[in-house]
């Protein structure tokens, strides 16, 4: 879908040839005769024709190529080169099942169908949030229906934040379609379904409800405490913690291109993608991790600080810090002139005995700065 670049395009202009091509429109360059790229661009908003057409159903997320061709000679064609199927943030919005699931969001009752929730939340300007939702539920509470000798099911999907009066922050819908043939059901009964879905929100204190419904009468409902302190960007600041059992390289998973046609963000450190987990329950053989972004306006200086993280893990029975330790080797997150630095550090869970924890972080600077205490509880099985 991306155009190849002119051979005689400089590294800056190829990033403008890319967007232009792309979206059908063209690029002025290398001049200071402004009044006759004006004049171009006011003759092509006076000569052209709007072609359009209706395409034919696809999966959700998939991107298609377009290519337009006429049969005179002398025309220029342009136009965009694909369009991907990017669902908006609120799909079931106006839908009978939305206010469905409205209903039982602001209820007091729970769910028939229990499941995990986790959100952690990463700055992106200031007082705004990223906020990463992970939900794992049971494969069983989701109803297959056999349609044209393949099993078929919509998962929807609501979201809604609320502040400390009733009021509503926030909200996202979803509705996922999943088709498998018998055997490939078979396999995904054996392991719970997990929800993935990114939106973002500004600063305070919320009650995140996430309902949702696999089809049949039942539904689930899974609540936490989302709370997003203020961060105006100026000062030393942590994300909270993201904590996994799984990751993989970059380079072998293909890149990161789905993701970004998808409009999420993944969470990615030296090449490394984290992919957050909804269940804090570890066992002492997972290879458990934690993921977070340091934000440190001073790393835009001409001699930026020095980087440290305080971490202790402590036994919540107990209140003992089995785990306690200074990290200074730091360095190697951080790209210069950047004032975020992704960071990913292994969770010692063969260090500890089986029981119930809670993990702290904080930032330090050699400025004399430290950013907020970020916690994360997690379960040694």
């Amino acid at each position: 879908m991306i155009p190849p670049f002119p051979q005689n395009a400089s590294v800056d202009q190829q990033v403008l040839y890319e967007l232009a091509d792309g979206t059908g429109g063209f690029l002025i360059h290398d001049t200071n005769d402004l009044l006759s790229g004006m004049e171009r661009i006011a003759k092509e908003q006076n000569e052209y024709y709007i072609i359009g057409y209706t395409p034919p159903d696809s999966r959700d997320g998939s991107c298609h190529t377009i290519k337009v061709k006429v049969d005179r000679g002398g025309t220029i064609v342009r136009s965009r080169t694909g369009y991907c199927n990017i669902k908006p943030l609120d799909f079931l919005a106006g839908k009978p099942i939305e206010r469905e699931l409205e209903s039982h969001a602001n209820a007091f009752a729970s769910g028939a169908v229990e499941g995990s929730l986790e959100a952690p939340f990463f700055f992106t300007s200031p007082n705004v949030a990223r906020v990463d939702l992970t939900m794992q539920i049971p494969s069983a509470s989701i109803k297959f229906q056999k349609q044209k000798g393949k099993f078929q099911s919509d998962l929807h999907v609501l979201g809604i934040a609320t502040k400390p009066d009733g009021s509503e922050a926030a909200r996202f819908s979803d509705s996922v379609h999943l088709q498998f043939e018998k055997h490939e059901l078979e396999e995904f009964n054996k392991n719970s379904f997990r929800y993935e879905n990114q939106s973002e929100i500004g600063a305070g204190d919320y009650r995140l409800a996430v309902v949702f419904s696999g089809g049949g009468e039942t539904f689930g409902k899974l609540e936490t405490r989302l709370k997003v302190d203020s961060f105006d960007g100026k000062h030393f600041g942590l994300s909270s913690l993201a904590l996994t059992r799984e990751a993989h390289s970059i380079a072998q998973i293909g890149g990161l291109d789905q993701d970004l046609l998808l409009g999420r963000v993944p969470l990615v450190v030296q090449g490394i993608q984290v992919v957050p987990t909804a269940d804090y329950h570890f066992s002492k053989t997972d290879h458990a991790m934690v993921y977070l972004e340091m934000y440190e306006p001073l790393l835009t200086d001409p001699n930026p600080p020095k980087l440290d993280l305080l971490l202790r893990i402590v036994d919540k029975k107990s209140g003992n810090a089995p785990i306690s330790a200074r990290i200074a080797e730091t360095a190697a997150f951080i790209k210069a002139g950047n004032p975020v630095v992704p960071m990913g550090l292994r969770l010692p869970v063969e260090q500890l005995a089986p029981g119930s924890y809670r993990l702290e972080l904080q930032g330090a600077d050699s400025a004399g700065n430290y950013s907020p205490v970020r916690v994360a509880e997690f379960v040694v099985n």
